[in-house]
């Protein structure tokens, strides 16, 4: 099971020195009695799932930094990476405060071994950073800018608004780590190993895809407008990211996706 511990103490006080401004939200303001009972279940559900994503973006941008140590990344990009895994935990805590406000975690099952991003078995280690690169902040993040940009225009409460902002505020230069990244390594990287990168991006906006197709099953889409969420303008913002910020981009390092198979809802993936 999928839980959070705190120490406290000296460790809380150095994180909090370094990512300031959590206190200042409005905590203790959320009044779910405006709200239907099922909106307040929902929003449960939703953020508890978030506390989980911005985890395992943690864990995504740990690995993303130790693959650019082993390919000689250069350091100050790495030191980007490693303190965007600070942002991450920074965000777990804001979201895991939001989410007891809304009366409490549900269960999540999930083995934390397999938190880490998997890689294809035996590639060099720029291959391995490119790779993650990609997946984490290229193809997520990216996608997670205009989720949250109107999570917070159709947010109405004061500390949904708040925390949605302040995770707003560090999602832009997640998504460009991976492209700088990419401005570094693209010239060593083969032909071969592009169109490879081409395949996984493809692959992993596929995962995605139910958050736009509207006839699709998407357990994460309904939630309540007033404490976060999307509607039809926010699916089309998520669909236009691919083109603009993902595909787009990549096809100037020679990385061509071919996205013909996300047309339609329940296409095969490239």
């Amino acid at each position: 099971m999928f839980e959070l511990s705190w120490r406290g103490g000296a460790t809380e006080a150095r994180l909090h020195r370094r990512r300031p401004g959590g206190e200042d939200l409005p905590w203790g303001t959320l009044d779910l009695a405006r709200y239907p009972h099922e909106h307040g279940i929902e929003a449960r559900r939703i953020w508890s799932n978030g506390v989980f994503t911005e985890y395992a973006s943690a864990a995504a941008f740990s690995a993303l930094t130790t693959t650019m140590l082993q390919c000689g990344a250069p350091v100050d990009l790495i030191a980007m990476s490693a303190d965007i895994v600070v942002d991450e935990l920074f965000h777990v805590e804001l979201s895991s405060r939001l989410t007891m406000e809304l009366g409490g975690a549900v269960p999540l099952a999930f083995d934390l071994a397999d938190i880490a991003p998997v890689t294809t078995p035996g590639v060099r280690p720029l291959m391995r950073a490119a790779e993650i690169a990609i997946t984490t902040s290229c193809v997520s993040e990216s996608l997670s800018v205009p989720a949250m940009a109107r999570s917070r225009a159709l947010a109405t409460d004061p500390l949904v608004r708040g925390v949605l902002e302040r995770l707003l505020a560090d999602e832009g230069p997640h998504a460009r780590l991976g492209f700088w990244f990419l401005d570094w390594a693209i010239e060593e990287l083969t032909e071969l190993e592009r169109a490879e990168l081409a395949r996984i991006a493809v692959e992993t906006i596929g995962v995605y895809a139910p958050l736009w197709q509207d006839d699709a099953s998407c357990g994460s889409c309904p939630l309540p407008v007033g404490l976060g969420g999307h509607d039809a303008i926010g699916k089309a913002a998520l669909r236009k990211a691919v083109d603009v910020h993902i595909a787009g981009p990549l096809a100037r390092y020679g990385i061509e996706l071919d996205l013909t198979s996300l047309a339609e809802p329940g296409a095969p993936r490239a």
